[in-house]
């Protein structure tokens, strides 16, 4: 992969996120229940999360710092409720524009980051051998697609 087909899939996951959402009114984001029992409002409230803390990585991994790792299913499970409860009392509007923020960050990365802090797996060594465009994949396009599945 390059920048240009990185861009390309952000841009077209980006795409059918937005397609998806825009079928359902405000009522909706805030009522409507999905399989796992989360709201609309509460699965972009969701993606922003991961898309903001793809985006700290990046700035952490850059700095030369070590993150602190999640490894387990478990610690996944364990954010995703933290991040489910912080966002409960806040209002569309706000988690709109703070999702807004987070791809924002993250786009901004995959389109400025030097070639080797995006595809060299050997870049940072806290990945494991993984580039960081593996993260900047699992936090936007692969991770849209991962919730448009319960959308239809």
């Amino acid at each position: 992969m390059d920048r240009n087909e990185l861009l390309n899939k952000i841009h077209q996951g980006r795409t059918r996120l937005e397609a998806a959402l825009a079928k359902f009114s405000d009522e909706q984001m805030t009522s409507l229940t999905l399989k796992n029992g989360w709201t609309l409002k509460d699965t972009l409230a969701h993606i922003g999360f991961w898309e903001h803390r793809a985006a700290a990585l990046y700035q952490i991994l850059k700095r030369g710092e070590t993150p602190d790792g999640v490894a387990t299913d478990a610690e996944v499970d364990a954010l995703n409720a933290k991040a489910h409860a912080e966002n409960q009392n806040r209002s569309l509007a706000e988690v709109r524009q703070t999702e807004q923020g987070a791809y924002q960050e993250l786009l901004v990365i995959a389109e400025t980051a030097p070639e080797a802090d995006l595809f060299d797996p050997q870049r940072f060594p806290w990945t494991g051998g993984v580039a960081f465009v593996e993260h900047i994949a699992a936090n936007t396009y692969d991770h849209y697609d991962e919730h448009l599945a319960m959308l239809s």
